[in-house]
């Protein structure tokens, strides 16, 4: 384990966080925090108490750092008084540092109270890029080819387009629904003032000033790049402990194909593993398709069965029954840790090319990149799979080795985060030492 040289203390942002988990930036969050800590930092982590939306703040059993979870309602969760309460609370612990973590709109608004030199701006999604933080022309079903930096007008016509911005924010204020995504994400906008011209502007400035910002694929990177000199691309990480191969991973009957991850989100694919299904059923493949969701889905099939939700104790068992797994997004992935949690558990991955996971599934070698929305592409490198259990037992070697190499949560903690940290520090040190 590398230690920090000194012993900062850092201050962690997240205005979306709740645990236990339902995706994989708060694991990420966490092993970050908790990593830093073991690492000599001492650590506080800032939230919203506010679960109206989205269950922020709604924080089940013990968790190995202090958490300081502020309270809000729809009216206070705003921009003055989010960067009034934020700022009096974080200037209290005393940063030398601060990072942010997940949130919307509002993560620009606390940048600007909070000083953008002293902070590090982590995107684990298209925070600040887009209003619905995914890239993703929903109603014309493609990624999106704009941006809100640089189309705040067209990005308004996308989100607010079968009700105007005024009809959200009366439902903001008056529904009765306590979690509803459309609310959460028109709150976010609207409570962070991001539609007027002076939000986009310090956006843009904070951007230009903030101590570093922390992307997970080459396309956040790229795009992020004429806005920001200091875009570094850390991968999130995984616990090969609890994540690892079975004594005896599964071989015989029909082949399990796994699908991690929330079916009711179209952005994951799963109408598309659908369709592939029904193409090896018509080619006489002998499988199952198996997948988690605290929802059933609408579509059933004979080899299709949900699993219900699960934590990650039982996910890792999980995938201990499987023989592929498979990660059939059709937006641009920020990471997409299932194809990491896969390769650790010694299991071949067949995945969208695009993102975050095609920069940790090697095509032909760990698993297969395949075009995104294509049914018989996916169908075709299944297929492959199911019928030559060899190549599932190399392809699944290969990626657990890759895991072992690349991404274990120690060696991204140890070789990006710690000299991150200490870069970061040490230019705030030569900052100060110049003024004096």
């Amino acid at each position: 384990m590398r230690r920090l040289s000194s012993s900062p203390r850092i201050a962690f942002v997240d205005l979306l966080f709740h645990w236990p988990p339902k995706g994989g930036s708060w694991i990420d969050g966490f092993q970050v925090i908790h990593g830093l800590q073991a690492r000599g930092a001492r650590v506080a982590l800032f939230c919203p108490d506010f679960q109206d939306f989205f269950p922020r703040g709604s924080i089940r059993g013990e968790l190995p750092f202090e958490v300081r979870a502020l309270p809000f309602n729809r009216l206070s969760y705003s921009a003055p008084t989010g960067r009034r309460r934020f700022s009096r609370a974080i200037e209290e612990f005393a940063p030398d540092l601060i990072v942010i973590l997940d949130g919307g709109p509002m993560k620009n608004q606390l940048l600007t109270a909070l000083g953008p030199e002293r902070c590090i701006l982590r995107f684990y999604a298209y925070e600040l890029l887009c209003i619905n933080q995914h890239y993703y022309r929903y109603h014309e079903n493609r990624i999106c080819d704009l941006g809100f930096l640089d189309h705040p007008a067209e990005c308004e016509r996308c989100w607010f387009r079968r009700m105007p911005m005024w009809g959200r924010a009366a439902q903001v204020l008056l529904s009765p629904k306590r979690h509803e995504t459309k609310l959460h994400y028109s709150h976010e906008y609207i409570s962070s003032l991001a539609f007027t011209p002076g939000y986009r502007e310090q956006l843009r400035e904070n951007l230009s000033r903030v101590g570093a910002a922390v992307v997970y694929n080459s396309t956040l990177a790229d795009k992020l790049a004429p806005y920001c000199a200091k875009v570094e691309i850390i991968p999130a990480g995984v616990d090969s402990d609890v994540f690892h191969p079975g004594a005896n991973m599964r071989r015989n009957g029909p082949a399990r194909i796994f699908f991690p991850g929330r079916a009711d989100d179209l952005l994951k694919g799963f109408e598309v593993l659908l369709a592939a299904g029904d193409l090896l059923e018509r080619a006489g493949a002998s499988f199952e398709i198996l997948y988690t969701s605290a929802t059933d889905h609408r579509a059933t099939r004979g080899w299709l069965r949900n699993l219900g939700w699960k934590n990650q104790e039982e996910l890792a068992d999980l995938y201990r029954e499987m023989d592929i797994v498979v990660a059939p997004s059709i937006w641009i992935e920020p990471f997409g840790i299932t194809a990491l949690e896969g390769m650790a558990t010694g299991l071949p991955v067949v995945a969208s090319n695009l993102g975050g996971l095609a920069r940790s599934v090697l095509d032909g070698e760990t698993g297969f990149l395949v075009r995104p929305n294509d049914p018989g592409e996916l169908a075709a490198q299944m297929l492959r799979l199911i019928h030559d259990a060899d190549l599932r037992a190399r392809m699944g070697k290969a990626g657990r080795d890759r895991v072992l190499a690349e991404f274990t949560w120690d060696s991204i903690l140890d070789f990006r985060y710690v000299p991150l940290v200490e870069r970061v520090l040490d230019t705030l040190a030569g900052k100060v030492a110049t003024m004096r």
